[in-house]
């Protein structure tokens, strides 16, 4: 494999610490750019003289009109660019197909499949390339984990309810009736919204989340640790066609994960072996309340779980398929340009 040189346009620690750490694992050499400043955009690009731009998911200051300048900057210094749709299939009409069509890249890597022949239909070249796990930075759940484990149960999170998909369902599966009456089991949570939506969960879902068991935000580098030193992790899902992120670095970390059934994860992962999948908020307290006191249990589903994602659900199991691809396309745009 020839290295590349990847100018890496995104300010989320979450994407560059996953996507953009693996691309470095392969050998190529990254240039981050955390700015949306196009004129610091234009002098790192220049600066770098990268083969590739990368941008990946989406955020506010990525629907800025003034990024419409991004092909202009592909054609001036050589750029092969590939755009990471990871808000796809829920989102692909409302940010994925919008951000495609103001930054024009060469080439669309989505994590559905479904999305894959709408892209081509665009006259884009399209790839599938699912969500991932990057071992480097969440190291496996020790043999002694049950020793060091401070929650009985945690999610991690924001709450996303902007827009109503299965996270409804799940939520109200997993989460929400853990709260609900005297359960006696303690649940922390980690993320956004959790506090600003307080009154709407009230209403959608009759409980009341109290305030001591949220913890606000939590840097993507620390959720490693919250996923070792916690019994339970809740696997909250947007779909029931797709797994998030979170669910490849729970697992891949060892960590023993409660989770919603959906057809998905019972493709990808074996209940009651890699994984814990429940159907409904009765199912969900039985399961909580079986596998709490059962440390060895939970552990060896954890690395079980740990296991299958490390044998086939890496960045660099997912890149060094689709990467022989881009290599003959940069080559391809080097000789045109």
């Amino acid at each position: 494999m020839e290295p590349c040189k990847i100018f890496f346009l995104n300010h989320l620690s979450h994407y560059i610490n996953s996507l953009g750490d693996a691309l470095c694992q392969m050998g190529h050499k990254l240039c981050y750019q955390t700015s949306w400043n196009m004129k610091e955009i234009e002098a790192g690009i220049t600066y770098f003289r990268p083969d590739v731009l990368i941008t990946t998911g989406i955020d506010v200051m990525m629907f800025d009109p003034a990024l419409s300048v991004i092909p202009e900057l592909c054609d001036k210094y050589g750029m092969y660019h590939i755009y990471w749709a990871t808000e796809d299939r829920i989102h692909f009409d409302g940010i994925s197909l919008p951000f495609v069509r103001l930054v024009k890249p060469d080439a669309v890597w989505t994590i559905h499949p479904d999305c894959v022949a709408k892209y081509r239909a665009l006259g884009k070249l399209s790839d599938y390339l699912n969500f991932a796990f990057n071992p480097r930075l969440f190291p496996p759940k020790p043999d002694d984990g049950a020793k060091k484990e401070k929650y009985d149960v945690a999610l991690v999170g924001t709450t996303h309810l902007d827009t109503r998909t299965f996270r409804y369902d799940s939520l109200r599966q997993l989460l929400f009736p853990l709260f609900a009456g005297d359960t006696g089991i303690r649940v922390d949570i980690w993320g956004n919204g959790w506090i600003d939506n307080a009154a709407m969960i009230e209403k959608e879902f009759g409980v009341t989340v109290p305030p001591s068991c949220i913890h606000g935000l939590l840097p993507y580098k620390e959720t490693s640790r919250v996923y070792r030193q916690s019994k339970i992790m809740l696997g909250v899902q947007n779909a029931r066609d797709q797994v998030s992120q979170r669910t490849f670095e729970i697992l891949g970390s060892g960590a023993f994960m409660i989770a919603s059934r959906t057809e998905e994860l019972e493709r990808l992962f074996e209940d009651g072996k890699e994984v814990v999948l429940t159907s409904s908020p009765e199912e969900t307290i039985e399961r909580v309340q079986y596998y709490l006191p059962r440390p060895e249990e939970r552990l060896q589903i954890g690395r079980r779980a740990r296991a299958k994602v490390m044998a086939g659900h890496t960045f660099l199991h997912r890149l060094e398929q689709l990467w022989p691809a881009v290599q003959q396309s940069v080559n391809q745009k080097r000789r045109v340009t």
